[in-house]
């Protein structure tokens, strides 16, 4: 199963460089063909985009501007620029070609947070959730000390991947110990464990909660 997902993954980015790469690099029209050039679709295509959101026109505007950037000689604002062009791809529903630009920037930048963080959305968002999990992990490895990653990989493993409350737990103990004890980890244990109703653990990381409170 996890072999035929991995190559969903791969078909579905390799697909979306390719609609990303015509979308963004419209080919010469060929006289002998359709009254309707590539150009013509694309620039449909770009128009329509910009009906999906209230801010639809500066979004698209804001792509072109990237599209700009990457075709200049500069490289060294190369990065940003497909960044840029992914984040507002996801904004638009675009999400198949946002994955195909945040992997775009993670070969420059294989630690960037921002396209770690926004590539794992998209995956959960997607339905690919252990591709969702494998990027999460690999940013609580570069970030150890950021409880949000935690949090954000928690409701993956409750709602998404239906983790047991004792595997939870472990993974929330090591987010403990990581961040040195961030109260925003011990408030999740506290609400996960009174929604699914152990009130041994609930009541254990209440009173964790409150007693870190006092003490500063």
């Amino acid at each position: 199963m996890q072999k035929i997902i991995l190559a969903s993954i791969a078909f579905l980015v390799l697909i979306g460089a390719v609609i990303a790469f015509i979308v963004f690099n419209p080919p010469q029209k060929n006289e002998q063909e359709s009254s309707i050039s590539p150009k013509d679709i694309n620039e449909a295509f770009l128009e329509e985009l910009k009906t999906r959101h209230p801010e639809g026109e500066t979004y698209v505007a804001g792509m072109l501007e990237a599209r700009a950037l990457l075709e200049d000689e500069d490289t060294s604002n190369d990065l940003s620029a497909l960044l840029n062009i992914g984040t507002y791809l996801g904004l638009l529903g675009e999400k198949e070609l946002a994955v195909g630009w945040y992997q775009g920037a993670l070969g420059i930048d294989p630690a960037n947070f921002l396209a770690l963080n926004n590539l794992a959305n998209l995956y959960d968002e997607l339905g690919y959730y252990e591709e969702s999990e494998a990027t999460w992990l690999q940013l609580i490895a570069l970030y150890p000390d950021k409880p949000q990653l935690y949090r954000s990989l928690g409701y993956l493993y409750r709602y998404r991947l239906q983790k047991s409350p004792a595997e939870i737990e472990a993974f929330f103990q090591k987010g403990l110990e990581a961040t040195n004890n961030h109260p925003d980890l011990f408030s999740w244990m506290t609400s996960y464990f009174l929604e699914v109703g152990d009130n041994e653990r609930f009541a254990k990381y209440a009173n964790l909660l409150n007693v870190q409170s006092q003490s500063k």
